[in-house]
């Protein structure tokens, strides 16, 4: 029962993540090399997904885990806060996290 309930919810987030690039799911299945059918029944929670699928979703839709297993894998709160911020505030705080491993 809690595969079934996680991959509703890894569906909805790939569906989510999917809508956000503004593909369908024959255009989002196509850049993930996977059949369209498979995608709608992810997307519903009807099938799981592999590892080697999450990696492939991250790294095409250019986003991270956190967001694709948002509501299952508990984040500690500084993770999703910083997933929340503009890309130049992003940068500000990569800079200062090198600086600080720098003068170590």
């Amino acid at each position: 029962m809690a595969n079934l309930n996680n991959n509703v919810k890894i569906g909805q987030n790939i569906k989510d993540i999917r809508q956000g690039l503004e593909l369908t799911q024959e255009e989002f299945a196509e850049k993930l090399n996977i059949n369209a059918q498979f995608l709608s029944q992810v997307e519903t929670g009807r099938a799981g997904i592999s590892m080697d699928n999450a990696i492939n979703i991250c790294n095409t839709a250019k986003c991270s885990s956190t967001l694709l297993f948002k509501n299952i894998i508990k984040t500690p709160d500084i993770i999703e806060n910083y997933s929340l911020l503009n890309n130049r505030d992003k940068s500000i705080v990569e800079q200062m996290i090198l600086y600080l491993l720098n003068t170590k």
